[in-house]
């Protein structure tokens, strides 16, 4: 039913021969002409890509941890916790719902975007034939040792309300309309499927007394956020589909709202696609430091004029005192982590210049409505509270002696330097470049797409601008982003630059960035 959905709107001629087989193979009533209507522009982002066994932080500090400071090293819904993630649906609806109003909404986890249904995960264990029971999978605490994991739906009685007062809320066109919503979680995969089941929950059930009223091409937000007691825990490693359908019918009969049969569908059928992806580790030090001087003249409080020149000092800016203060997937090395800093010096950082490192990330989808690219993370941090002081949400170019932690985009390398001569001459023309590395069809965000050139060394000024949000450890930011074409194979090369002062407390710093992809379908 899922796939005749998806081709029937694609011309009206096919959709009436379609409406003809469906009502001699189905018994009179159980499909209507609404049930044909897709939801559009659908997408689907997660609080973290990390897999469910993951929920550490940079320095490997469990989320159940706090900090010298009181503070959780990994809260629910940040960047490095796969284990209790939020996530955030949206779509518009097709069907005029003024008079049959929309009453309950379903979202179903797959492995697959059509047939029988197996809830994603690759924790080990038997088989669910019939039903649950003990001896099946493993829960998924006894995963996380093995790096294993379920895709699970944690309710503990959930509330709805609006910004941080609630568990979920559900939006049209952006306005409040969560007061009346009821969320539940269960478990709804095939018996028939062809491999193990999880028995875990993978369904998620929205209803509403009163249901909404929205008019074709509205936007439906629907955003689970995560707590301690409530959250969804990604699965451990691959893609993932959730099917979505609307319904007029709020369940008050205790009847299940199944998705592939319910006589009461009015927009669905229909799917969005995630995948996991591991975080990109960052570690530096900011080593024991100690300046005393004594003299006669104060470098602050003195103005030397470069090029012309005063007694004892050349002309020119010489003077000290003149200025101071082809689609293959990104492989993961070492567990994707970086050092950021001077080598030779265990990779510590200096008040007198700047450091970077650089990651890939890669990103290929079939939806046609394109697809956003989010970075979600905390700046430098040790363990006893201290940080380095992020840029912010307006890019400024790197500044050796000040605080600073940045990213932006740079150039994703030469093609010579990325694939042998054969493939160059392959894919050497213009309808080509979506294969060449680079991002091509997204479009960066302007705050991160001047990372290139010079970060800031002794004689040589800075030019590269990076930007950070600190904030996007909660709330993901949005960096690269199409809407309307395939993602063929967009290929991203990130630069990450750091600076101190010269009061920066000495530590281990670290820090865990998450790239998120959120296709529009």
């Amino acid at each position: 039913m899922y796939t005749l959905k998806s081709v029937a709107q694609r011309s009206a001629a096919f959709g009436t021969a379609f409406a003809l087989v469906v009502t001699a193979a189905f018994p009179s009533g159980v499909v209507f002409a609404d049930e044909l209507n897709p939801l559009t522009e659908r997408s689907l982002l997660l609080s973290s890509s990390a897999p469910g066994y993951k929920n550490s932080d940079g320095s490997g500090n469990s989320a159940t941890s706090l900090n010298a400071i009181g503070e959780y090293y990994s809260p629910p819904g940040s960047g490095p916790n796969g284990t209790k993630t939020g996530q955030t649906f949206t779509f518009r609806v097709s069907s005029d719902s003024t008079t049959t109003a929309i009453k309950a909404m379903t979202f179903q986890y797959c492995t697959d975007a059509a047939g029988n249904c197996q809830a994603p995960g690759d924790n080990a264990g038997d088989a669910r034939i019939p039903d649950p029971g003990p001896g099946d999978r493993e829960t998924n605490a006894e995963g996380h040792p093995n790096e294993t994991s379920d895709l699970d739906v944690v309710f503990d009685n959930p509330t709805p309300g609006i910004n941080e007062t609630g568990d979920f809320e559900v939006l049209v066109n952006g306005g409040d309309e969560s007061a009346d919503w009821v969320a539940t979680a269960s478990n709804e995969e095939d018996d028939a499927h062809s491999e193990e089941l999880t028995g875990k929950n993978n369904f998620i059930t929205l209803t509403n007394v009163n249901g909404i009223n929205p008019v074709p091409n509205d936007l439906i937000t629907v955003k689970f956020k995560a707590s301690e007691t409530n959250y969804i825990t990604n699965p451990g490693s691959g893609s993932f589909f959730v099917k979505i359908n609307t319904y007029s019918d709020d369940n008050t009969s205790g009847t299940a709202l199944l998705p592939d049969t319910d006589a009461n569908i009015i927009d669905g059928g229909v799917t969005v696609a995630n995948v996991m992806t591991d975080s990109i580790h960052i570690t530096t030090k900011v080593l024991e430091t100690m300046s005393f001087s004594v003299g006669t003249r104060n470098r602050d409080t003195v103005v030397v004029a470069c090029g012309v020149g005063t007694p004892g000092v050349p002309a020119g800016c010489e003077d000290e005192n003149a200025v101071h203060g082809t689609c293959s997937p990104i492989q993961q090395i070492n567990n994707n982590q970086l050092n950021l800093g001077d080598p030779n010096a265990e990779f510590s950082l200096e008040t007198d210049r700047a450091w970077d490192v650089h990651s890939y990330w890669r990103l290929s989808s079939n939806s046609s409505g394109g697809a956003t690219v989010y970075y979600s993370g905390d700046t430098l941090r040790n363990t006893v509270g201290d940080h380095i002081a992020a840029i912010g949400a307006t890019k400024a170019t790197s500044t050796p002696g000040t605080e600073q932690f940045g990213l932006g985009f740079v150039d994703a390398g030469d093609l010579s330097e990325n694939f042998d001569p054969a493939f160059i001459a392959l894919v050497d023309a213009p309808d080509d470049d979506y294969r060449l590395p680079g991002l091509y069809t997204l479009g960066m965000d302007a705050q991160y797409n001047t990372a290139e050139g010079e970060i800031g060394e002794p004689g040589t000024p800075a030019t590269a601008q990076f930007a950070f949000q600190e904030e996007s450890n909660t709330s993901p930011v949005a960096i690269a982003s199409d809407d309307d074409e395939v993602i063929s194979c967009s290929t991203a090369k990130m630069r990450y630059v750091a600076n101190i002062a010269a009061d920066t407390p000495a530590g281990v710093y670290t820090t865990k960035i998450n790239y998120l992809a959120a296709p529009q379908y």
